[in-house]
């Protein structure tokens, strides 16, 4: 091992390539932590010319590679690729800044830094720093000037320094010039050529804790990489290259997921355990043993299973249209739920599920999932769904089938894993008038909600189902049976869900009192002890009387001994009572539909008659087509409606009864 301290001047001046393998990652500096620190170091050295020193930049680890004679010298970067190739940017950047402003002869100086020299040189070996294959085509456009062309993190940084340098140096060539020098001699790093038998893959891991911490995903990497021997570009080739892509990267998980949440759920599949942190030592510690165990595992069936589990993974997450697992998976990628994709995993890429059989479990898994939900407290009723598909994982084994599965959901008898049916939905999306709501149950075990508790959180009689997500959850509700029902209708054409369909509509307003009036005389309004129902007689003309008008002193709006002339006390009670029901139904799915914010604001506290104009001038849903067909809206046409849309929610996703007698 050789050590040596070396400036930017020395690594870069003459013909050398180096090289970063494929067991490093890519480019992952960034300006926050690293550029704008370099930057500032860059500025304090150029400004203290007066006074030069040389500024330690940290470590770089090589190992020489065999080459032709009279062939560009080559170098494996083991350490300090990062460092490496934001320099190699920066000298891009004060490159093109001098050819803009027509300093021909700095530019052309400076190319000597980035590009190797000679005629005899082949097209590959022009290039001073050869990125990963991910980075490779965004860095060769900067050094090829064609910045147009680059992309990613490796562009990011050029725009930083780029930009910076340009305001420091406003145009002034002397000031461009000396700050070039600057860099490349007093910029110096100590350099450690290692042996040509050392193994760069340990020695690039234990160094690597000086700079940005690795991902258990590149320790995989690292790992299989090391084992893999000569076979390494091979197997990169045809299994590896698919993880470069920045859809895996854990710090762009805006274009798609994070590979180290992937390597998760693929290790929960595999062993059916919820606790698989830290995932690497899961891998290294319990994975790998079981594959020795098997003796018929090779590296390659390594990389071939991570690649075939991504393929799947990459549906799941992406929810393809035209993939019906793509299609399946759209519900939970709405409420941002992933504790099932391992067990989604498992059916696809273990149990190799396909066609009617994976449909079918998909469906029951949704359901089973929609009505936790909706009956125990939002995204509280599937906060065990780690711990409860893993057990299942376990217990099915190689031995999945249908009928396995149906039952052992079947006999989850506890609130924490029980699957509600149809008498629990009702209550959940439809609200009888009840003067003391119904307690909410136990929630210490889990049950597959049956049709009970499904209607008592459609009913509303339970204030904290659903809990916080309710509203986005009863959209997504109406949304799915608004498709149901076009999809019904060969002549409509289908409906996308737009952004800016966000917001529920209550028909009956929330402020209803100052502008909604009541129907007050004999027999308008009814009570009824058995059903606890309200009900307005249609057929009885009746005057209309607004809330406040029903009280003698207009501070007492909530007494019901407050009530205008005790000698029409039950008539007036009804009346109370009527106003109390619309309160009470106000959050009912019979009361809701979907509707533009912008339409949502200019409904407002509007009368019916008004709304239903509006709704029939603004909207083609069907949902609001139908609302549009009723003259009058009230309790009654709420009771109606809510019975429907319980029917529509229970035939998209029905009870475990259901699937079982399919």
């Amino acid at each position: 091992m050789e050590t040596k301290q070396i400036s930017v001047s020395g690594l870069f001046e003459t013909n050398v390539q180096y090289k970063i393998p494929l067991f490093q990652r890519y480019y992952v500096w960034s300006e926050d932590t690293q550029w704008e620190p370099l930057w500032d170091d860059i500025l304090h050295q150029h400004e203290s010319q007066e006074k030069p020193s040389d500024h330690f930049t940290g470590a770089i680890v090589i190992q020489h590679q065999s080459t032709l004679a009279g062939d560009v010298p080559q170098y494996d970067i083991i350490d300090g690729q990062q460092r490496l190739t934001t320099f190699q940017i920066i000298l891009c950047a004060i490159r093109d800044i001098c050819a803009e402003n027509e300093h021909a002869d700095m530019a052309s100086d400076i190319r000597r830094y980035i590009q190797n020299q000679g005629e005899m040189l082949t097209e590959d070996e022009q290039y001073k720093l050869v990125p990963t294959k991910r980075d490779r085509d965004s860095f060769i456009s900067l050094v090829n000037e064609r910045v147009e062309k680059s992309r990613g993190r490796i562009y990011s940084a050029y725009s930083y320094f780029y930009d910076e340098i340009t305001e420091y140096v406003d145009t002034d060539k002397e000031k461009i010039h000396s700050l070039f020098l600057c860099i490349k001699n007093h910029f110096r790093f100590v350099q450690i050529l290692i042996d040509e038998g050392d193994k760069p893959e340990k020695i690039f891991e234990s160094l690597n804790a000086r700079g940005k911490s690795l991902f258990q995903f590149d320790l995989l990497r690292n790992n299989l990489f090391l084992r893999a021997g000569e076979d390494r570009d091979s197997l990169y080739e045809k299994y590896w290259e698919n993880f470069e892509d920045a859809y895996w990267d854990p710090e762009e998980t805006k274009v798609g997921t994070s590979s180290d949440i992937f390597l998760q759920h693929f290790l929960m599949a595999k062993l059916g355990t919820e606790s698989v942190k830290p995932e690497f030592f899961t891998y290294e510690r319990r994975y790998l043993p079981r594959l020795k165990q098997r003796g018929d595992m090779t590296i390659e069936d390594e990389f071939s299973d991570l690649k075939r589990y991504s393929a799947v993974y990459r549906k799941i997450t992406d929810c393809d249209e035209n993939s019906m697992l793509g299609k399946r998976m759209r519900f939970y990628k709405t409420f941002k739920l992933t504790p099932l994709h391992p067990f989604v995993l498992y059916l696809t890429c273990e149990v190799e599920l396909k066609g009617h059989q994976l449909d079918r479990v998909l469906h029951i898994l949704e359901s089973y999932t929609i009505r936790r939900m909706l009956c125990f407290k939002g995204t509280g009723g599937v906060k065990n769904f780690n711990k409860f598909f893993a057990s299942l994982i376990k217990r099915l084994g190689d031995n999945f089938s249908l009928q396995n599965f149906i039952n052992l959901l079947s006999e989850q008898t506890s609130a924490t894993n029980k699957y509600p049916t149809e008498s629990e939905i009702r209550p959940a999306l439809h609200t009888r008038f009840e003067r003391d709501p119904l307690p909410f149950p136990d929630d210490t075990t889990i049950i597959f909600p049956d049709d009970r508790f499904v209607r008592a959180a459609l009913e509303k009689l339970w204030t904290d189902t659903a809990g916080a997500i309710k509203k986005k959850l009863i959209r997504y509700i109406l949304y799915r049976i608004e498709l149901r029902k076009v999809a019904d209708d060969k002549f409509t054409e289908p409906l996308p869900f737009e952004d800016n369909l966000t917001t529920l509509e209550h028909i009956i307003p929330e402020k209803w009192k100052e502008t909604w009036s009541l129907p007050v005389g004999a027999g308008s309004v009814s009570y009824d002890e058995n059903t606890r129902m309200v009900y307005v007689n249609r057929d009885v003309e009746s005057q209309e009387m607004f809330y406040a008008d029903l009280f003698s002193d207009p501070e007492v709006k909530t007494d019901r001994m407050g009530l205008v002339d005790p000698s029409y006390e039950d008539m007036r009670n009804n009346t109370y009572n009527l106003a109390l029901a619309r309160d009470n139904l106000l959050e009912s799915i019979g009361n809701l539909t979907l509707v533009t914010r912008e339409l949502n604001s200019k409904n407002g506290n509007r009368t019916f008659p008004e709304k239903k104009a509006a709704l029939d001038k603004h909207s083609r849903l069907k949902l609001n087509q139908e609302i549009c067909e009723v003259d009058v809206w009230d309790v009654n046409e709420i009771h109606e409606r809510a019975e429907k849309l319980i029917a529509n929610f229970c035939e998209i996703w029905p009870s475990l009864d259901w699937f079982k007698g399919e």
